[in-house]
């Protein structure tokens, strides 16, 4: 490895030295890193435009010496190639057991199977105990005329037009996002389907409003609608969020979950 690095016209070693912040232009975006040499302290820049660590090969199980059997490397010794160690119901994965891969991947699966393990583990000594979210009954409602002639039903997540809205922002406990479209509006298509798929996401805690400014323009002149394709968020009566425009599926995400 040595003979490869020095052999090589693309590599450039810097010898004692020690990355002590990474630098970055006027876009937020890395221009180089702050390297201060280990014998002197002195500082400088070096331009560059990406960073990778070495984090070593040495294994961390210090806090296991003398607790489970390790190798002369330092890494936990597994039975069988599995996750099993010296000590009863202790099962190690990852690098830590691994001195030969040592790669995401192969310590994913590791990973996976030290938890098949420790399950089958705990059912064997019955001290596996399982835990169940108490069911939330939701409450129902009747049905008046007029939801049925409006086709109107609480328990769906999904609703189009006024009556659904103001049925919703007077009745439903769960958050309500409002969609404003009109049928010329071009970024609503591409809107429409990244908010729906956000929605999906959170079946049964939200409440999901289409408003076509030109069928209930009295909505829209209400909320204060100016231009689509527009986004509110509502719960209890109180108006959470306004997103204009289209935006990532992060942005509609972030304001759900911290509102569900």
């Amino acid at each position: 490895m040595f003979h490869r690095i020095f052999n090589n016209p693309n590599v450039t070693v810097h010898f004692n030295m020690e990355v002590v912040d990474v630098i970055s232009n006027d876009k937020g975006q890395m221009s180089g890193v702050l390297l201060k040499t280990t014998n002197l302290g002195e500082q400088r820049v070096l331009d560059v435009k990406g960073l990778f660590y070495g984090i070593g090969h040495m294994p961390n199980s210090h806090l296991l010496q003398g607790q489970v059997d390790l190798d002369a490397a330092g890494y936990v010794i597994v039975k069988n190639g599995g996750p099993e160690t010296s000590v009863e119901g202790v099962f190690a994965a990852g690098d830590l057991q691994d001195p030969e891969w040592r790669q995401a991947i192969t310590a994913a699966g590791s990973g996976c199977m030290a938890a098949l393990a420790v399950e089958r583990y705990l059912v064997k000594n019955n001290l596996l105990v399982e835990f169940h979210q108490p069911k939330v009954e939701v409450p129902t409602k009747d049905f008046t005329a007029r939801d049925v002639q409006m086709g109107f039903d609480i328990s769906l997540t999904k609703h189009k037009g006024q009556y659904a809205l103001r049925k919703l922002y007077h009745e439903s406990p769960r958050l309500i996002c409002v969609l404003y479209t009109s049928p010329t509006c071009g970024p609503c298509r591409t809107l429409k389907p990244i908010l729906t798929k956000v929605i999906d996401e959170f079946e049964k805690s939200i409440h999901f409003v289409e408003i076509d400014i030109e069928e209930d323009p009295e909505i829209s002149e209400a909320a204060g609608i100016m231009g689509t394709p527009y986004v509110q968020f509502f719960k209890n009566k109180e108006k959470l969020k306004d997103i204009p425009g289209v935006k990532m599926k992060r942005e509609y995400r972030e304001v759900i979950m911290a509102n569900t």
